[in-house]
């Protein structure tokens, strides 16, 4: 293969003069023919495999909510990615096939293959320039030299390609595609300035681009340490200006350090990083300056200049507040206004950074944990073979050339900082959720070990074109190793695929798990690419030690060019979504649930829905469509973005665009998230949807506010005239266009022409004092819930964490709920909101918020939710599981189905097996019906459930358990390792003394989550349990017994109110808790009763926090005994606690009325007046006029 020839070797591996001579000759093209031409083969190749495993509809996590952002070029989810919103706005745009959401994935794809491309553009080149400035490799054949170069460029670009951190982003709706390729370029950049320091122009071209990879995902940020080491290692005057700058900004961070102007809120990690980067940098300046001999100089202006091109390609940011003046239907964190522009790009949302813990002991010891699971994350997308192949360039360090070793330097450093020190910054639990939710973070490392794959395979190949007797014996020691842990791996891949977690018992076992990969039903492609690798390995070996005196050289760069079929094999499985509709079925079967036609088969068509809901024999069985106008809150991520497609995106595009349902359109339904209410811009946001009349008043001019002191903000009194200007020049134009592409979008019915009540920041203040008066309150009885975060601090209450935000937050959805009496409402839950609980009913695969409580959940309620989602799990695992499917069944299935992979006998879709997110959603969604059930049981975690709401008799205690046990039994088999499904299902089986299936479920769960130590921590108690189960089946059975003998003296004497107490006491400790209040309400209802049963009845009220039956009681004893002032005050004070002033003051008064007379014969007696003063269950009360009256004497 011929080229043209290299530029000039003597000055392209020249050092960087001391200074720049006047004229300085015009270096050769860096780029050659042959590395376009091997861009374009990787481009090519993996576009083609993009496509091929492209997702053809919406997909679950974020996708949706990225969708909606690029047809309507709005503003995603924090920090906005304003860069990536604009680049997929065309293809959603401008590509006039399918359905939105797969052109801005197929929009992904081409950046993630481009950025594969360019990866394999510059591994290319690169090889070529360390073969020149290695002294050893030179000499080689031209042709040589270009084959070398093409297959390394290939192997890098296609083994981050197939990659399973990038392949899994590049196939779906997300944005770290497009991260990548911004990171790709900066690389391309520095390759270019190293390859001629003296052309400051692509530097800066490097730091533009590194400004869009910040807009493409903040991670990114982190590089610019590494970036900074690549320029000094290539122009030692500059790394000087740049660490100079790094010092002058931490010594004036120092200064507002000291000020308390920073760091006063923060994480203590984030200053000690922030003083290690501190001292780093003005060592490195020290140095620097003392090698250049020259402290500062003309580069100091460039490095100021560098910071200026970052600043522009970061200035995308400014696209968010000016979308946001248009109100398009994705604007997180409302932009369009200064604090919300804040807000968003400061992630605010979000709980602030954590960071490892590097100053104890403790902490590095947990550090070291975590970088070891990182480096075990690396092998398994790369594997041990190919990550020693990547540090072979480290072998030829010294040898290279400055130019070289800058190189490498730049590629070590950046990944230095992204993958060490964004460990340390996210500080990773060891969990399987944690760790799926973070490895895409560190995609861009990755790019860095392709990156030394094929550098290594460049000086192999090399090594024995041009030194092969060398080389020889090292390359069959190489050989041989690879050999050895391709076998290793072969055989610990078999082992965990056919008998996990368990020791391999022979030799003949593994030939014979081997030879099972090839039948049909069981999945085997990890063992064949192990397979594939160890042939690789051998077939190196073989070539080396059969040809003696010269290379085989053309067969060993084909077995290089196959090292990315392992990678591909390995990672097929779970990253291709070709076909994969969860994503799809997740958001449209909210608003039009699935029904069985007279096929037996899921239908959406309405006709025939109508004819089913006409049908005697169907109609039980058949859900509605969701009603018109309805208002649907979301909760977790997939339960709110993609409703927000369907609404936004799948309601707008033609029918031949939708084929799974053509007639689909909901653009009527009103989206609101029950997460972020208690977000004033979240407020702000969703307001400007729905209640723009009333959002209007708190709309500001971004750019005048953006550019008023905080002074002029605060009093709002005053404007300078620099802002006064921009409001001129910028904001009325802008808002001009805005409100034309916001009247024009009302006019398609982007949004519903009828306005609703969204909560006012009235409203939210006084949820969330409500909130603080209820915590307060709850806080002096003893009564938080669990997690809650509720402490007093200089004599005020503070709340703070998850289970306070999301009270407050269900407290605003119950405002929007009450306002709005004309609109039916639904919910697809994340956490549950307490007060939601008597409304709910199924609904498909959500919930319907029924405008009144129901008293109790009807037979024909359960079985239509057992008949939806009966025929919905055909769908995802099959339709096997029944009531009286064993626990031990479902186990033995998720043994063979999700770990084995073996799918004999399987009925249901085998996508659904290898798609997490799809196992996580789906098994939420069920896991939130089981919860009703369980709630209604009884065994809701945070709160009592109202015994008003409790199976009245055994029958239908019966029917609902078995019914809970149902829902949360498929919950479990959807996502075996999801925490919900597994504490959830393992709750209710431990209530229902079914010890042994609950270990069996929390065992199992450990087999596919090992590093979960909340599972563990709760399976050791099981097994506590389980071993206490003797004794507990004794005392249980003595309980039985005795309430059997109990029940019978009662009933004899029923005035043997001691008898009633006692059979009570009994159905409490046997777990009967309705049949115990029943017992009690009947005795409270006996005209006879006795006052010391009604304060035994109100002692047992208090201890099980069931404040009605408590209310009842003392109401009661302030009948039987009507002169005890306790009576009386005791009732006023529960009143009062459970927030009923109205009543709180007649009762409270008769108290001291009663107190009062009996203090006047009796002084020693409790003056309840002088307790009332004191009692904080009358804080709310005390500044009121009524409650200052009766408290003064009579």
């Amino acid at each position: 293969m011929s080229t043209e020839a290299p530029p000039s070797r003597k000055l392209a591996n020249a050092p960087a003069p001391a200074s720049a001579p006047a004229q300085v000759a015009k270096p050769a093209p860096l780029f050659r023919r042959i590395d376009w031409l091997t861009a374009a083969l990787v481009f090519g190749v993996v576009m083609i495999g993009y496509w091929f495993t492209l997702a053809p509809d919406l997909t679950l996590e974020d996708s949706g909510e990225l969708a909606v952002a690029s047809l309507y070029a709005g503003i995603p989810h924090p920090p906005g990615y304003p860069f990536w919103t604009l680049y997929t706005w065309v293809w959603a745009n401008f590509l006039p096939v399918s359905n939105v959401a797969w052109r801005v994935a197929l929009g992904g794809a081409f950046a993630g293959a481009l950025a594969c491309g360019l990866l394999g553009l510059i591994v290319s080149r690169g090889s070529s320039m360390m073969i020149e400035g290695i002294e050893l490799l030179k000499g080689i054949d031209r042709r040589v030299e270009n084959a070398i170069c093409i297959v390394s460029g290939f192997v890098a670009g296609c083994l981050i390609a197939f990659n399973g951190y990038m392949w899994s982003q590049a196939v779906i709706v997300e944005v770290y595609s497009l991260s990548v390729l911004s990171m790709v370029l900066v690389l391309v950049f520095l390759l270019r300035f190293i390859y001629a320091p003296h052309q400051k122009r692509y530097a800066y071209w490097a730091f533009f681009i590194f400004g869009i990879c910040f807009t493409n995902h903040q991670s990114l940020l982190v590089m610019a340490m590494g970036i900074q080491a690549c320029i000094a290692a290539a122009n030692w005057k500059l790394g000087r200006a740049l660490f100079f700058w790094n010092s002058v900004i931490y010594l004036l961070g120092l200064v507002a350090w000291a000020a308390k102007l920073i760091f006063q809120n923060t994480n203590p990690m984030i200053f000690f990083i922030f003083n290690v980067i501190g001292v780093l940098s003005i060592l490195a300046y020290i140095w620097f300056a003392f090698v250049t001999e020259q402290p500062v100089g003309r580069e100091e202006v460039s490095a100021i200049a560098f910071g200026g091109c970052w600043a522009a390609g970061a200035a995308f940011y400014l696209w968010m507040p000016i979308a946001g003046m248009s109100t398009p239907p994705m604007q997180w964190g409302y932009p369009r206004t200064v604090e919300g522009f804040i807000h968003a790009l400061t992630r605010g949302q979000y709980e602030k950074a954590n960071p490892s813990d590097l100053m104890s002991f403790a902490g590095w010891e947990r550090y070291l944990g975590q970088l070891w699971q990182m480096v075990g994350g690396v092998a398994e997308e790369f594997n041990w073979i190919y990550l020693l192949i990547a540090l072979i360039p480290f072998l030829f360090f010294r040898q290279m050339q400055k130019r070289e070793r800058a190189w490498v330097i730049g590629i070590f450093a950046i990944y230095l900082c992204l993958g060490p020190l964004l460990v340390v910054l996210f500080n990773p639990s060891m969990d399987r959720q944690s760790r799926d939710l973070l490895k895409v973070f560190f995609t861009a490392g990755h790019v860095c070990v392709a990156m030394g794959v094929g550098y290594g395979l460049t000086l192999i190949a090399a090594g024995l074109a041009t030194h092969y007797q060398r080389f020889r014996p090292w390359a069959i020691a190489g050989g041989a190793l690879a050999a050895t842990l391709a076998l290793i791996s072969l055989i610990v891949t078999t082992n965990e695929l056919f008998a996990p977690g368990q020791p391999l018992a022979s030799l003949g076992q593994l030939f014979r798990f081997m030879g099972a990969v090839f039948q049909p039903d069981q999945y085997g492609l990890p063992v064949i690419a192990g397979m594939i690798l160890l042939a690789l390995a051998l077939g190196f070996l073989a070539v080396t030690l059969l040809r003696r005196d010269r290379p085989a050289l053309g067969l060993t760069l084909v077995l290089f060019a196959l090292m990315p079929a392992w990678s591909a094999l390995t990672h097929w499985s779970d990253n291709e979504q070709r076909g994969h509709l969860f994503g799809y079925w997740f958001g449209h079967d909210m608003f039009t649930p699935p029904f069985v036609d007279a096929r037996g088969r899921f239908s959406y068509d309405a006709k025939e829905r109508e004819e089913a809901m006409k049908d005697p024999a169907r109609a039980p069985f058949t859900y509605p469509e969701m009603t018109r106008d309805a208002v649907l809150y979301g909760g977790t991520d997939p339960g709110r973005f993609c409703p927000t497609y369907m609404i936004f995106c799948e309601s707008f595009i033609p029918p031949r665009c939708k084929p799974l349902d053509p007639a689909f359109d909901r653009r009527d339904v009103y989206i609101i998230t029950q997460n972020a209410l208690a977000d004033g811009t979240y407020l702000n946001y969703i307001r400007s949807h729905y209640n723009k009349s009333a959002q209007i008043q708190y709309d500001t001019p971004f750019f005048q506010e953006l550019l008023r002191s905080g002074k002029e903000r605060e009093w709002n009194y005053s404007t300078n005239a620099l802002a006064r200007l921009a409001h001129t020049v910028l904001d009325k134009p802008l808002l001009a266009i805005g409100e034309r592409i916001e009247k024009a979008r009302r006019a398609r019915g982007v949004y519903p022409p009828k306005e609703i009540y969204i909560a006012s920041p009235a409203d939210s203040q006084k949820c969330f004092n409500d909130y603080l008066l209820d915590a307060q309150r709850r806080l002096q009885l003893n009564q938080l819930r669990p997690g809650e975060d509720v402490r007093v601090v200089g004599g005020r209450v503070q709340v703070s964490g998850q289970v306070a935000v999301m009270a407050i937050n269900g407290l605003l959805t119950k405002v929007m709920f009450d306002k709005n009496p004309d609109h039916e409402f639904f919910v697809e839950e994340s956490f549950p909101l307490e007060w939601m609980f008597p409304h709910l009913t199924p609904f498909g695969i959500i919930m319907k918020i029924n405008r009144e409580p129901l008293p109790a959940l009807t037979e024909e309620i359960l079985a239509r939710d057992h008949a939806f989602w009966r025929k919905y799990s055909e769908r995802l695992i099959g339709d096997w599981i029944t009531y009286d499917t064993p626990v031990s069944e479902v186990v033995a299935f998720i043994e063979k189905t999700y770990l084995r992979r073996n799918f004999a006998g399987f009925t249901g879709d085998r996508k659904f097996i290898r798609d997490d997110q799809a196992q996580k959603a789906f098994s939420k969604l069920r896991s939130s019906i089981g919860g009703i059930y369980a709630w209604r049981l009884g065994l809701a975690a945070a709160t009592p459930t109202p015994p008003q709401y409790l199976p009245r008799t055994a029958a239908e205690q019966q029917r609902l358990t078995r019914e809970a046990d149902f829902a949360f039994k498929q919950a479990f088999a959807f996502c075996p390792y999801s925490p919900e499904a597994v504490f959830r299902y393992m709750q209710l089986l431990a209530v229902n003394n079914r010890l042994d299936d609950a270990v069996l479920v929390v065992e199992t769960a450990l087999k596919l989550d090992p590093h979960n130590t909340a599972m563990a921590e709760q399976l050791k108690r099981l097994k506590e349990y389980q071993k206490a189960a003797p004794r507990m089946t004794q005392q249980i059975n003595e309980l039985q017994t005795n309430a059997l003998r109990l029940q019978q003296v009662w009933e004899a004497n029923p005035a043997n109110f001691q008898a009633g107490l006692d059979l009570a006491n009994s159905y409490v400790g046997l777990g009967q808790t309705p049949a115990a209040v029943a017992i009690m309400e009947r005795m409270l209802a006996m005209t006879n009763v006795t006052a010391d049963a009604i304060v035994a009845i109100a002692q047992y009220c208090v201890q099980a926090s069931n404040f009605p039956l408590l209310e009842q009681a003392l109401q009661r004893l302030s009948e039987v005994s009507p002169n005890s002032p306790e009576a009386w005050y005791d009732l006023a004070a529960l009143k009062a606690a459970t927030g009923k002033s109205a009543e709180v003051l007649p009762a409270l008064r008769r108290a001291f009325e009663l107190a009062d007379a009996r203090l006047k014969t009796n002084a020693s007696a409790r003056n309840l007046r002088t307790e009332a003063g004191k009692d904080p269950r009358f804080d709310a009360l005390r500044q009121t006029p009524e409650f200052k009256q009766i408290m003064s004497a009579l």
